[in-house]
């Protein structure tokens, strides 16, 4: 029976080492920490580009918000995150057509949300071509890369000149050009929000940002008429009349 028991608490102990060893391997407590890119795209899907283009937007930047992810266990330090540009897949200028920001994963946190911020009016290409710039972690004294560690960003700024064709000539909206339509989608993206979320995120969901699905028969200005005109083109008219060419005085029938 001793023998027995001895036998038995002999095992015990050898799983238990056993156990203790495995440990070890699976966390390494003096390993560097790594990090990767974790962005989501609108549609709440693990991305690795973007594609940004200014259209009608009034802005002379956008920034972009790039999370960051921590593999490994929080400091109580803030620790830079090493990024640099891929020359050979990059034709973005740093400086002239982005600025990396915020690059640093903060003190007893797992995650950063890097600031990539897009220049406008700094580059005559942008009027006519889309820039490039692919993004890769790398390792530094503070953090490593791992998984996820490169992404790509482009951008443009071609300028639509053409009136859209919903855009009608007999349309309660100014003359159209380039700078009139960047007015009237200053008003919309301020005042139509505001006035009726629903209608607002609907008309989205038809057109797209800035009209871009948007045509003629079946245009914002045949089928929301009376939201655009009571809600934006009245405000718009209002305060523009005398700086613009309206081609008719916008009023609810």
């Amino acid at each position: 029976m001793k023998n027995c028991k001895f036998i038995i608490l002999t095992l015990f102990a050898a799983l238990a080492c056993a156990c203790s060893e495995e440990d070890y391997k699976l966390y390494d407590t003096g390993q560097k920490d790594a990090v990767f890119f974790e962005y989501r795209n609108p549609r709440n899907v693990v991305d690795s580009t973007v594609l940004f283009v200014f259209n009608y937007d009034i802005a002379n930047e956008h920034v972009i918000n790039l999370p960051v992810r921590l593999m490994g266990m929080p400091a109580d330090h803030d620790r830079t995150i090493g990024i640099v540009a891929v020359a050979d897949s990059t034709d973005m200028r740093e400086g002239t057509n982005y600025v990396v920001e915020d690059a640093v994963l903060p003190a007893h946190e797992v995650i950063a949300n890097v600031k990539i911020r897009l220049l406008r009016n700094q580059d005559d290409r942008l009027l006519t071509d889309t820039l490039r710039l692919r993004l890769e972690i790398i390792e530094n004294n503070d953090l490593r890369p791992e998984g996820q560690k490169t992404f790509n960003i482009a951008y443009s700024d071609v300028r639509p000149q053409a009136r859209p064709s919903w855009w009608t000539t007999y349309s309660p909206l100014p003359v159209y050009s380039f700078e009139s339509a960047q007015v009237f989608f200053k008003y919309f993206y301020d005042l139509a929000p505001t006035a009726n979320k629903d209608v607002y995120d609907e008309m989205i969901a038809r057109y797209g940002e800035y009209f871009v699905n948007a045509t003629n028969m079946q245009g914002p200005l045949a089928m929301y008429d009376t939201f655009l005109i009571r809600y934006v083109l009245m405000k718009m008219y209002n305060d523009t009349k005398d700086q613009m060419q309206w081609q008719s005085v916008p009023t609810v029938r």
